[in-house]
């Protein structure tokens, strides 16, 4: 996530190292934790239990993810002597098995992934199956769990641009691949589309409306975990405090019995990325159909102090489980599918470390009609769209209930405009004006509370973002 020679490193690890070692020094370690609190979840359930809908089934999968091909994975070293780190390798493996992912697109960096065999980047051990494409030709790799067949596994990279889910290398010599692969021109971008692959912007938060147009792209990141972390980032990009998600984190460093879980350090300072945000209204208000998604960006080399519950702070299980992009297929295990929905835009960013949102739904109907997630309908007098409003899977009953809205954003090329909101169950709005419309559901976790220890409730009493829907587009 954050290159390990840089000072966000540094400072995190030193902070949260300190705040491990003060942690401990208490006089009585602080009173023993809540018998009767609903043990923490560190898995994710089957992406199955967020609901069908319409012969659609949700897939669950992470878009920008770092294996031990990229130059800054495994703590910077994640080829000792040459060969990949089969640890680092393990972890990320089990990471993807653990919360349940139906599909992983890998995004290296140029240095190693582009020098590499492109079936090597699979990363396959024993047990997974590459999955061939219509000419033969490996497209992705079927990742083998404990319990039976795992998610498809991708390549892609990322540089300046980051192509997803390549169906081969880019044409030319390893130093033309290296080129092509650190462009942002259109050469890149034709390279990209030509070796089969989408092409996203990782880091919008560093591009102007202009250039993301330029470059006309499938989707770009509306939220990116490094951006949010890196002081230089936050600071420059964010219009954010510098220290503030360092600060905010070496809180959940407490080793305590007391101290809060630390699979939600990310509570303590998830917030929009306006900038992203903004970017993503600008491109739809000019007419382009671009797609959102959040970025992991993991690399399992920014913190590598133990936490309270035996893990280190940014082990790959942990990241993944904050949150994932959900696409709607008929069919969770075809890779064609799968990357149809997403340059279709049938696809939304969920935050799970709130919990499995169940029975999300935003669809157009006019009379009989229903249109999805990325389609198309007309402006009229009698369409609408309808925002089913979801709920927490297996919440339990005894935790504090959370507070759950959506809003409907039209943009239009007088920007963006909240056009209707509401805690649900339905939220409707009126498609009789052309543009953009696209739905946000916002949570106050409350029901998270009382896993912060003495932390209090204010993160969890706090509104945050849950679920970012990518739009569906009315014409006039």
């Amino acid at each position: 996530m954050i290159d390990p020679r840089g000072t966000a490193l540094l400072a995190l690890s030193g902070l949260a190292g300190l705040a491990g070692l003060t942690a401990c020094g208490g006089a009585d370690g602080g009173a023993p934790p809540d018998a009767a609190l609903p043990t923490w979840r560190r898995d994710l359930p089957p992406s199955s239990v967020m609901g069908d809908r319409r012969g659609l089934t949700p897939a669950r999968g992470i878009i920008h993810l770092h294996s031990p091909y990229s130059h800054d994975a495994c703590d910077g070293r994640p080829r000792p002597g040459g060969a990949v780190d089969e640890d680092c390798l393990a972890d990320l493996r089990a990471a993807l098995c653990t919360t349940r992912m139906d599909f992983a697109a890998l995004t290296d960096h140029d240095d190693s992934m582009a020098g590499e065999p492109f079936e090597d980047l699979f990363v396959r051990r024993g047990g997974d199956q590459l999955v061939l494409g219509s000419g033969g030709a490996p497209i992705a790799s079927r990742l083998a769990c404990p319990d039976g067949p795992g998610p498809l596994v991708t390549v892609g990279g990322e540089n300046p641009l980051m192509p997803i889910m390549l169906d081969r290398h880019v044409a030319g010599s390893i130093e033309e691949r290296r080129d092509l692969y650190n462009g942002r021109d259109a050469a890149s971008v034709a390279a990209f589309r030509d070796a089969g692959a989408l092409v996203w912007v990782p880091h919008t938060e560093g591009w102007t409306t202009p250039e993301l147009a330029a470059v006309a792209p499938d989707g770009i990141e509306i939220y990116q975990l490094h951006a949010n972390i890196d002081p230089d980032i936050r600071a420059e990009r964010l219009g954010l405090p510098a220290a503030g998600a360092i600060q905010a984190v070496v809180e959940f460093a407490d080793t305590n019995p007391t101290g809060p879980e630390p699979d939600l350090a990310l509570l303590s300072f998830l917030l929009p990325n306006t900038p992203s945000l903004a970017r993503w209204d600008e491109l739809l208000a000019m007419g382009l159909r671009v797609t959102g998604s959040g970025g992991t960006d993991a690399h399992q080399n920014a913190l590598p102090i133990t936490l309270r519950d035996g893990e280190r702070g940014d082990s790959y299980r942990r990241m993944l489980r904050w949150f994932a992009n959900t696409v709607l297929v008929a069919d969770r295990t075809d890779p064609v599918q799968i990357e149809d929905a997403i340059r279709a835009g049938r696809m939304y960013l969920a935050f799970e470390m709130m919990g499995t949102p169940v029975g999300f739904d935003v669809r157009a109907t006019v009379g009989a009609t229903v249109t999805e997630l990325g389609g198309e309908v007309a402006a009229t007098a009698g369409a609408t769209l309808e925002v089913s409003v979801p709920t927490i899977f297996e919440l339990p009953a005894s935790l504090p209930a959370p507070a759950i809205r959506a809003r409907v954003v039209r943009v239009t090329a007088g920007g963006a405009t909240e056009v209707a909101a509401g805690p649900g169950p339905t939220v409707t709005a009126p498609l009789d004006t052309a543009g953009a419309y696209r739905v946000e559901v916002l949570i106050r976790p409350h029901h998270l509370g009382p896993y912060l220890g003495h932390l209090g409730t204010a993160h969890a009493d706090a509104e945050h973002p849950w679920i970012y829907a990518s739009p569906i587009y009315v014409t006039p």
